[in-house]
């Protein structure tokens, strides 16, 4: 035992000091952390404990590559953080594997500057899986007066009404594909970032959309709005979009940014119609090494599907942190 966390067998039962080995808490005083101040020993610690015995280190170099769940879900992983120079595919190698054994769906890289090529990705099992691109309004005030349609009824969502919140997850599941599913571990990590905020619109009092959003100091993320798949194309999400956006303007926000995938004409339409504008140097790629493509690509639709569906969606994850997370 380790910290209180046993050790599983290990993928590779290294001798060498060379090559990649399990990195547990115990092992944190050796890596180099001085190049990743947002990453303590104590933090790094408590990021090993989520998922124990994904992650991995050189001896020989302190070379590290520490791996956790992909938005607080188990069945993804991702990268948090590398501290690697010479030895990150060896590293990432080992990672893979080890998410493999221990039953992961896929593995997660978001690519926010592309720094590497596409053979990096090849080489090592990953697919391009999702473009995401990116807008912003520079003057949501004008947006902010709209008119918004009585039918809805707007819940702010704090975790004291257990059947609005349960409500709100299932309404997710419905409307997103199962890779952007938000998990309850997610939500609840969400709703407690400061200066964060998620809304139900009710109609009939039944959940029908949601939208979540992350305030800072003069501008403002929009981080998820969903209408329900059933209900998609009778302005709904617009709405929801509405009344996100007078929220963030009654509390300062001189701007509002999102993102949204490259492929989802419907919601690239709609942020343009309301006066959002692309910003493409902020735009990323997500990439997934698959280990279970029925999971993975559960629920995704084809590019023929995508454009001739109705509905205002936005897939934007809900932010998390970490080097490689959005």
């Amino acid at each position: 035992m380790i910290g209180g966390i046993e050790r599983p067998g290990r993928i590779v039962d290294c001798k060498s000091i060379d090559e990649p080995r399990q990195l547990w808490p115990d092992d944190v005083k050796e890596l180099r952390l001085d190049r990743h101040p947002r990453l303590t020993p104590a933090h790094a610690s408590d990021i090993l404990r989520l998922r124990p015995g994904a992650s991995f280190w050189i001896p020989a170099t302190g070379e590290f590559m520490v791996v956790t769940p992909w938005r607080h879900r188990r069945e993804l992983l991702t990268v948090h953080t590398s501290g690697a120079f010479g030895n990150e595919d060896a590293l990432l190698r080992a990672a893979l594997a080890q998410a493999q054994l221990q039953g992961a769906a896929g593995f997660v890289m978001v690519d926010l500057s592309e720094t590497r090529s596409p053979a990096f990705y090849e080489r090592h099992g990953f697919r391009r899986f999702e473009d995401i691109v990116t807008f912003e309004h520079r003057r949501p005030a004008t947006l902010a007066s709209a008119k918004i349609p009585d039918e809805l009824e707007f819940v702010r969502i704090d975790g004291s009404d257990p059947a609005l919140f349960c409500e709100v997850q299932d309404l997710d599941r419905a409307t997103f594909p199962w890779f952007w599913w938000n998990s309850p571990d997610e939500f609840d990590a969400y709703l407690a970032i400061p200066d964060v905020e998620l809304w139900a619109g009710l109609r009939n009092n039944k959940v029908v959309t949601y939208s979540g959003t992350t305030r800072y100091w003069r501008w403002a993320h929009l981080d998820r709005i969903a209408t329900h798949p059933t209900l998609q194309g009778l302005g709904l999400g617009r709405a929801t979009l509405l009344f996100a956006v007078r929220s963030m303007v009654r509390q300062g926000c001189r701007e509002v940014v999102l993102s949204t995938q490259g492929n989802n004409p419907r919601s690239r339409s709609l942020y343009q119609q309301t006066g959002f504008v692309r910003t493409p140097v902020d735009d990323y790629s997500i990439f997934v090494a698959p280990f279970d493509e029925s999971r993975v690509y559960a629920g995704m639709a084809t590019d023929e599907a995508q454009t001739s569906s109705s509905g205002d969606r936005n897939s934007s994850c809900l932010p998390a942190s970490g080097d490689y997370s959005n």
